[in-house]
């Protein structure tokens, strides 16, 4: 089943995505088109400080207008905190607001257009406190304001070295790493570099906007239809914020979802709208955020403040490296504290440092609470990691390819925080893309305006451990399978690659293979769509399902075949004997049919596998980062690499930047469906892109001034070089015990884009840009630098 050298039916062909007609034809039903009959309107109305006191909430003006039939504050909502592992949220603000956008009162009535008048009647008195916005201010010893007074009492998930420490009282999280002593490192370099790099706030900007219908109902049951990426998370945030067991809350997410890149994993308005549908008198409650709340105020990506220090001997060595990353984590912790630890990883996965000393901090700030977002960290980092790498390598004179290729990780190597590495592409990502940009023809520079650089990046993704994945399949009485999975599919293809695991295993078509929608009371527990986790875990789940139901059709057919399970296999929906193909039935004529009502099984109900994937974790050394030795999983569950390089115009009087080739090589074990993988890999292009040179919530004092499509800067396909500009290389380390040996990684494939690009237009105009997006302004800005230094 798991022999690389096996010839596949299913495997590695391209197949047409399972949602694709839908979507191209505009039948597919998203989140955003649910309605149904009675229900309500919803609208948040949203703090205007960055930090305030809440003195008095007038709400009686809205609930005098004709057409309002609730209006909530915090005090109607159950007094419980809830969060993505720490637990620091009301679900509307409780006592005081710390950041603009921050939910306050909500409103149903019966349409938006009331919802939103009513909102506009509601009178708030505030009394402003101070506020911080930068995160070394908030770091600070005796900062000038505590945003969490009570944060020393909260709940949380046991994850890093310090769960609170009162020498940073805005501090909520923090990892580090140690490994052998950076100072001695640092005496063996013959140079040693330490520079600051950093990135602005980004928004995840999906297609389809958060949105979600809740219903509260008289049983006491909480019923979410949400167009959100992780069913389970969900449904345990609606749980603790509502104060209700699990059993009493249904979560329903579309088999169309427009978009998530990791903004859609906490919980936005589920739980708030179900208040409201008590409120109203249990009636269907339907948010849609605008792009506003959407873009600003649904969760932002982390900014990051990186210095990093290395030493390098002068055959290009990498003899010690130390860093300390401090994370903007903004008014509400929710995935700050776990994307802290998960980007400490992200050095670990690349590079061999002898000697290694990491401190990651993240800080409550008065800003727009971050979130995960696709890299979850790792985007950040390696941008700062990746313009380190290149400056150390100009720094002894060294190509920058050849000094990666020098120090990059080995298959069996062990990292810096003591984890063996399995299924390693380090040299070969290198080869391949080094190779790809050189069959674009030489570089070609002139002396005009627009002037061409090229460069290169490593990156990887770690994935999260522990993990867990369950799934059902069922065999139907037509000989069709039915997968039943809590993984969403957000638009990266995953039901497709389980359509296809699944086929391959039975031997059938892939049109013979059907997901069900995700359905907590019918589809079984997943640990989220992120993390590039699900080809993986929810692969691997179920493949050990289709076992489970396979090994049940053997004992039923031997029974009526006179033959032992042992003595049977199963292809193509037919039992046959091993030694005697001949001797065989179909699947269909386990079945029975009863006139007038269909068929049934004589036993067991239905042929329905079930299976759990998990992958434990050991636990790790707070002191060290270092995982225990005790055999299992340590720091990854696995962990893909992604390389780049790319060429890029920079015109020296405008400041633009046009990335024009680019070569992009990815490890992903085995490719399940290439053609869905090189579609994942142009995506991250044009993602990586917008990173690189344009996206910024332009942000003050708390206030983003871009919070729409108009004036937020993400690319298009024009920005795109053009398809014959592109070369995409999969390569395939098998992944021992992946899927068929494959395993996710399209998070990897946005991170090394950015500083690829930086390094490239250092190599064009010598000008080195350590804070990213490298815009126009930024450009102009650094060429004037350069040129007065060289006056001076």
């Amino acid at each position: 089943m798991n022999n690389p050298d096996q010839e596949f039916n299913v495997i590695g062909k391209n197949v047409i995505r399972e949602e694709g007609p839908g979507k191209v034809t505009g039948l597919g039903k998203y989140a955003i088109d649910l309605e149904f009959p009675r229900m309500l309107w919803a609208k948040i109305k949203r703090s205007t400080r960055p930090h305030a006191k809440i003195i008095n909430i007038d709400i009686s003006r809205a609930q005098a207008l004709p057409g309002v039939h609730a209006v909530i504050v915090d005090k109607d909502c159950p007094q419980t905190l809830f969060g993505f592992g720490c637990y620091d949220e009301p679900l509307l603000a409780r006592g005081k607001v710390r950041y603009i956008g921050e939910p306050v009162a909500a409103v149903a009535a019966e349409s938006e257009a009331i919802a939103e008048q009513a909102c506009d009647l509601i009178e708030i008195d505030y009394e402003d406190l101070p506020a911080i916005f930068d995160p070394w201010e908030a770091f600070e010893a005796d900062p000038k304001v505590i945003i969490h007074e009570d944060q020393a009492n909260y709940r949380r998930v046991p994850i890093g070295p310090a769960q609170y420490d009162p020498k940073h009282p805005n501090a909520f999280g923090y990892y580090r790493i140690r490994t052998g002593e950076v100072s001695q490192g640092f005496a063996e370099a013959d140079v040693v570099l330490e520079k600051t790099y950093s990135n602005a706030m980004m928004a995840h900007a999906t297609m389809e906007r958060h949105n979600s219908i809740s219903l509260w109902d008289a049983d006491g049951k909480v019923t979410a239809w949400s167009s959100a990426q992780a069913a389970y998370p969900l449904l345990n945030q609606i749980s603790e914020a509502l104060d209700i067991p699990h059993s009493r809350v249904r979560v329903i997410i579309p088999k169309y979802v427009g978009g998530g890149f990791g903004g859609k994993i906490e919980m936005k308005a589920e739980g708030l709208c179900a208040v409201l549908s008590r409120a109203a008198g249990h009636r269907h409650i339907k948010i849609i955020y605008t792009r506003e709340e959407s873009l600003c105020w649904a969760g932002v990506q982390h900014p990051f403040e990186m210095r990093i220090k290395s030493g390098v001997r002068k055959d290009g060595v990498i003899t010690a490296c130390e860093m300390f990353v401090l994370v903007n984590g903004g008014a509400y912790a929710q995935h700050g504290f776990l994307v802290t630890r998960q980007a400490s990883y992200g050095p670990l996965g690349s590079y061999r440092f002898p000697h290694f000393k990491l401190d990651n901090y993240v800080v409550y700030t008065n800003n727009p609470p971050g979130v995960a977002y696709r890299g979850f960290g790792n985007t950040q980092i390696h941008f700062g990691l990746e313009s380190h790498i290149d400056e150390l390598a100009h720094a002894i004179g060294m190509d920058p390819y050849e000094i990666r290729r020098k120090n990059v990780l080995k298959e069996n190597e062990i990292n810096a925080a003591g984890e063996i590495q399995h299924s390693v592409a380090g040299a070969e990502l290198l080869d391949e893309i080094k190779a790809g940009l050189e069959r674009h023809g030489p570089l070609q520079r002139e002396d005009g305006p627009w002037r061409r650089g090229r460069g290169i990046a490593f990156a990887n993704k770690d994935s999260v451990a522990p993990s867990a994945s369950s799934a059902i399949v069922k065999i139907h009485n037509d000989e069709t399978v039915e997968i039943r999975h809590s993984a969403g599919n957000i638009g990266q293809g995953s039901s497709t690659t389980l359509i296809q695991i699944t086929a391959e295993f039975f031997k059938v078509g892939p049109e013979r293979v059907r997901t069900a929608e995700v359905d907590t009371w019918v589809t079984p527990y997943d640990q989220l769509t992120g993390s590039s986790r699900l080809t993986f875990a929810a692969g691997n789940a179920v493949l050990m399902a289709c076992e489970d139901v396979k090994n049940q059709i053997l004992t039923m057919a031997a029974q009526m075949m006179q033959a032992t399970p042992e003595e049977l296999d199963l292809a193509d929906m037919v039992v046959f004997v091993k030694e005697n193909p001949g001797r065989s039935m179909r699947v269909k004529d386990l079945f029975r049919t009863v006139f007038f009502t269909g068929s049934f099984l004589p036993t067991g109900g239905e042929l329905l596998g079930k299976a759990t994937f998990t992958v434990p974790s050991s636990k790790i050394d707070p002191e060290t980062g270092h995982a225990a030795n005790d055999g299992m999983r340590k720091i990854f569950s696995f962990c893909t690499r992604a390389a780049q390089a790319v060429e890029v115009a920079v015109n020296i009087e405008t400041g633009q930047v046009k990335l024009e080739k680019i070569a992009i090589a990815n490890d992903l074990g085995k490719a399940i469906n290439p053609m869905s993988c090189e579609g994942q890999m142009h995506a991250a292009i044009s993602m990586g892109l917008g990173q690189a040179i344009s996206e910024e919530l332009q942000i003050s004092e708390g206030s983003v001034a871009n919070g729409d499509f108009s004036s937020y800067r993400f690319l298009t396909a024009k920005d795109a070089p053009s398809n014959d500009h592109v070369s995409t290389h999969i390569v395939e380390i098998p992944q021992f015990d992946g899927p068929y040996k494959a395993k996710g990684f399209s998070e990897a494939t946005t991170s090394p884009t950015a500083p690829a690009i930086a390094n490239a237009i250092f190599d064009a105009v010598g000008l080195r840009l350590r804070h990213m997006p490298m815009t126009p302004e930024r450009v102009l800005e650094g060429l004037d630098r350069l040129t007065s230094a060289d006056r001076d």
